[in-house]
């Protein structure tokens, strides 16, 4: 008798369980996001494209990944032989062939229960709660919404494996291997934090560079725009979340107006082209922050501010409410180390309302600024330190993905402060820099090495890159670096990745230190 195991992977790899309680509610909470495979004569079989195959090792090393757990399902009398003929058999009849997998209703979850009970004749298929995700998952409200990002999170053939081939010749034998491209886990950093999807406002991408940049700073002079959260498929189910716990609210703290109405405004959040005035404007930052200030749904409400502070309105008036808003979410992140601790989903989501901020305006909200507007304000100065402590890619959990959406998050912010304060109408490059503009560049400097991220890395570079390239001190902050012996030689061949290259070098050509290739 052959033992057969069952591994349990995580698709999410942790995001499920940081992220479910809060976004799909306790009582639909998922601890993980399962892929199964089962483990038996010295092979691992699973359903992506097809039935496929390969050992054990060569799945978990060429995916990246490793199983949560390992569970002995029992032992079976079923030669190989005739396993695969009846994985064969299941191909041809289409049950699991090439074309029909679903991520929600003919997984690789349900092939390992069918397999387990008809191929191999087990008394007992894989647990309940793994099959029991897809219909749970769909019955909250976010569900369906996310069944995209989920979609994009299966397993796409890219990489040398076997699979099971179905029909013609091959179909004459016990089964028959075909070499292709293994599947690889697609997960990443955009669906651990959908929402905060940033792009630049002049549609600038950083493209692939074929050649060693010795001159000038062409990628550098592609990201123009700032970076912004402009996501809004998420708007529908923000609003059933918040229409749903608008009676958990504190009666003096509701806003006395037709639910109806504030409905219909939120929804306008989602339409881009949509103009405002600033009585709307006005009823939608107060409607989100009675949520934000009592912490009830906190996340969602988050979630619809961030696209909330990026309208204004048609006249000329100053966003004033927008000012009172982004002021409560940097008083709820500097008071993140007390008892109200933020989970990293809201840190990453409150950084992403102050991005969206400070990028699309051309003034700064007012807090950022000392009453007498000679200098950045102290809150101001505490967001960015703040933004920077989240930014440290050498903290405990840091490869965890909900750790990298935060530091992309914080860093985009770093990133539209930066274009802030390098914008100058002066020349000669020698004005002194403000603390503000110090304190980002010697914090993006700082353990650049050890970020492995390769989206907050670029936008670290893209920070160190606006302040290296301001007129107005970019000479005084590139002699800073210099005179703290902040960097070193290996700065401009430390990167692997293309774009990442090219922007190091550019930076370490604006500081002086890498040299022409002759």
């Amino acid at each position: 008798m052959t033992e057969v195991h069952l591994a349990i992977y995580d698709l999410s790899m942790g995001m499920a369980r940081n992220l479910s309680t809060q976004f799909l509610g306790p009582q639909h909470t998922i601890d993980i996001i399962p892929h199964t495979g089962l483990v038996v004569y010295g092979r691992e079989y699973f359903f992506g494209r097809g039935i496929e195959w390969c050992t054990p090792e060569e799945f978990r090393a060429s995916r990246g990944i490793h199983p949560v757990e390992v569970k002995l399902l029992g032992r079976t009398t079923t030669s190989r032989s005739e396993f695969e003929a009846w994985c064969l058999e299941q191909g041809r009849n289409g049950m699991f062939g090439v074309e029909s997998y679903d991520l929600l209703s003919r997984n690789c979850n349900n092939f390992c229960q069918e397999a387990a009970i008809h191929g191999l004749r087990l008394s007992n298929g894989i647990p309940q709660w793994i099959l029991d995700v897809p219909s749970k998952f769909l019955s909250s409200p976010m569900g369906m919404m996310m069944r995209p990002i989920l979609e994009g999170m299966q397993l796409t053939n890219n990489a040398p494996t076997n699979a099971i081939r179905y029909g013609g010749a091959e179909a004459a034998g016990v089964h028959s291997v075909q070499h292709r491209a293994p599947p690889v886990l697609s997960a990443n950093a955009s669906a651990v934090n959908p929402w905060a999807n940033l792009s630049s406002a002049s549609n600038a991408t950083l493209q692939e560079e074929e050649k060693v940049i010795v001159e000038g700073t062409p990628v550098l002079d592609k990201q123009t725009g700032p970076l912004l959260s402009t996501e809004t498929g998420v708007v529908p189910a923000c609003i059933a979340k918040l229409v749903a716990k608008q009676d958990d609210l504190p009666h003096s703290s509701r806003v006395n107006r037709e639910e109806e109405q504030t409905s219909k405004l939120l929804t306008k959040l989602a339409d881009p082209k949509a103009s405002w005035t600033q009585g709307e404007l006005q009823i939608v930052h107060q409607h989100l922050r009675s949520f934000i200030q009592h912490g009830v749904h906190l996340s969602f409400a988050l979630m619809l501010l961030r696209l909330a502070v990026l309208k204004h309105p048609s006249c000329e008036t100053p966003n004033r409410e927008q000012c009172i808003s982004t002021q409560l979410v940097a008083e709820l992140l500097l008071a993140e180390d007390g008892e109200n601790k933020l989970s990293l989903a809201n840190q990453s989501m409150a950084f992403c309302v102050l991005s969206n901020a400070i990028g699309s305006n051309n003034e700064a909200p007012t807090w950022t600024r000392k009453k007498d507007g000679s200098g950045d304000s102290d809150m101001f100065l505490q967001a960015i330190d703040r933004a920077l402590r989240c930014g440290d890619p050498t903290v405990d959990g840091s490869s965890s993905m909900a750790h990298v959406s935060l530091r992309q998050s914080a860093v985009a912010f770093l990133y539209n402060v930066a274009r802030k304060v390098a914008e100058d109408g002066g020349n000669g490059g020698t004005e002194e820099l403000s603390e503000a503009a110090m304190s980002i560049l010697i914090g993006c400097i700082e353990n650049i090495g050890e970020e492995k991220d390769v989206t907050t890395l670029k936008r670290r570079f893209l920070c160190l890159g606006q302040l290296l390239k301001s007129r107005k001190f970019g000479k005084t902050a590139a002699g800073l670096v210099g005179d703290l012996g902040l960097v070193d030689d290996g700065f401009c061949i430390a990167a692997t990745d293309q774009d990442v290259n090219c922007l190091a070098k550019e930076v370490a050509s604006l500081l002086s230190i890498c040299k022409d290739d002759a």
